[in-house]
């Protein structure tokens, strides 16, 4: 537990490669400036070593079957995703990756850059990209670790233990045969076993011929001492200063990854909320088997959920926590444009009181004083605060070009009753989702109209008004 009035260490967990899924990202790369400048910044270098775009990967099922396209597009996408929660304030206390994600966790870490890690990262697909996709490997439940490893001992270099992922559950790689027999002998005694859908037969013996072309290019990459605590695949310890380097990569490629004591490492070294930074919840999932309960764990985008709203979810129970979360740096990109109520040149006064007609809190109103009027629709980013009834939307008129003309942030519901602003009685939850739903059909010309009772008199500034 954390003690009163001290922030919770918070650590990053970064996947490895079978957590992609088609369009991952996509969505918040279209909404959220911050994820898409970490993205777009690295676009050209990502194109010049892969033929290709970051996007196209990411929404392209074909191309997530190349090594070479998914390896560099999957480590681009964390970093940007660690860069987008460290500008809301989030950031970590200590890291540690699954695999292909120890390259994005080194990376964050300080180990090296961006740009160095994506030619690494590139090098290291096009590696397995010549190297014959044989073998799979099996997810086993299996509650005798020691009798697992004698049974895939037996099978003498064919098969390996790839990873030791949490309290029995332990990954298994190698070739076609003895991953066949390994699993007949498993099921045989009534251990659960999970195929996993790889491009190869990660760390085993099937893979070491990516290892040389791996290790030359790592040579040519300078590695530092991280500057965030680092827990390493090889050993679930921390990383020292001169552990990290060309041959570790090549060893880390065909040893088992301990991921299990590394998540260990975290939690002893006092962390207490753990964030899967990229596709999935396969390390969230795991980490979660060796929790007491006591710590947050949560899980990376998903296809089943919109990415905006896992950020909006993710940044409120961190805030919940105890972690600070930058809600200014969050909102920033929508409001670059504008200017707020409060801050209109001649107004002397802060923004204005909540609305006595309407049981709402506005946080912010801005109106893009040079973007067209020709209103082309409204958009309706709606979230809850936390685990209560209470819902905030934020709202935003755009224009024939796709550009803001009119936004309002933190709409509040249900914090302006009756009691504390002379207005009506606070809406029921299901007037309130009446309520809200309609904000989807409003028209530009209903929002002015609304804009004076949600802002106050005079908040409305007409839309290409130059007022001063």
């Amino acid at each position: 537990m954390t003690a009163a009035g001290t922030r919770p260490r918070t650590g990053f967990l970064f996947p490895g490669q079978s957590s992609e899924y088609v369009g991952m990202g996509v969505e918040l790369h279209r909404e959220h400036a911050l994820f898409r400048a970490g993205i777009d910044r690295h676009a050209d270098q990502f194109r010049r070593l892969t033929g290709v775009g970051p996007l196209d990967v990411f929404a392209d099922p074909a191309a997530q079957t190349r090594a070479e396209l998914l390896q560099p597009a999957v480590f681009l996408l964390q970093v940007a995703l660690a860069e987008f929660w460290t500008s809301c304030g989030v950031w970590p206390d200590a890291v540690v990756g699954h695999s292909l994600g120890e390259y994005a966790a080194a990376c964050v870490a300080g180990v090296f850059g961006v740009e160095e890690g994506l030619e690494l990262v590139s090098a290291r697909g096009l590696a397995f990209a010549a190297v014959p996709g044989a073998g799979r490997m099996v997810a086993v439940g299996g509650p005798d670790p020691a009798e697992l490893e004698r049974m895939v001992a037996a099978q003498g270099g064919a098969a390996s233990v790839a990873a030791y992922n949490a309290p029995e559950r332990i990954v298994v790689s190698g070739t076609d045969t003895a991953m066949g027999e390994l699993a007949a002998a498993f099921e045989r005694r009534g251990w659960l076993t999970i195929p996993l859908e790889t491009t190869h037969a990660f760390h085993s013996a099937l893979v070491a011929p990516a290892v040389p072309a791996l290790v030359a290019a790592a040579g040519r990459i300078r590695h530092r001492t991280p500057a965030v605590p680092l827990a390493l695949n090889l050993t679930g310890g921390w990383a020292a200063g001169g552990e990290l380097g060309a041959e570790y990569w090549g060893r880390q490629l065909t040893s088992p990854v301990r991921f299990m004591a590394g998540v260990r490492a975290l939690m002893d070294s006092g962390c207490t909320a753990f964030l899967e930074v990229g596709p999935g919840r396969t390390l969230t999932t795991a980490g979660r088997a060796q929790s007491d309960g006591n710590e947050l764990w949560l899980a990376g985008l998903s296809p089943r959920t919109p990415d905006s709203a896992t950020a909006l979810e993710h940044l409120t129970r961190l805030e919940e926590a105890g972690i600070p979360v930058d809600w200014v740096r969050y909102h920033a990109p929508f409001r670059a444009a504008g200017r707020t109520v409060g801050d209109r040149p001649g107004a002397d006064r802060p923004a204005p009181a909540p609305s006595t007609e309407l049981p709402f809190r506005i946080e912010r109103v801005v109106i893009h004083e040079s973007a067209s009027a020709a209103g082309s629709g409204v958009a309706v980013v709606r979230h809850r605060v936390g685990e209560t009834a209470r819902e905030v939307v934020d709202v935003s008129v755009v224009d024939d070009a796709g550009r803001p003309v009119v936004e309002v942030f933190g709409l509040e519901l249900g914090a302006g009753t009756g009691e504390e602003a002379g207005g009506p009685d606070q809406l029921s939850p299901e007037e309130a989702e009446r309520l809200l739903a309609s904000l989807d059909a409003l028209t530009e010309d209903q929002l002015h109209a609304l804009l004076p009772l949600w802002a106050g008199p005079g908040a409305s500034t007409p839309v290409g008004s130059t007022e001063e």
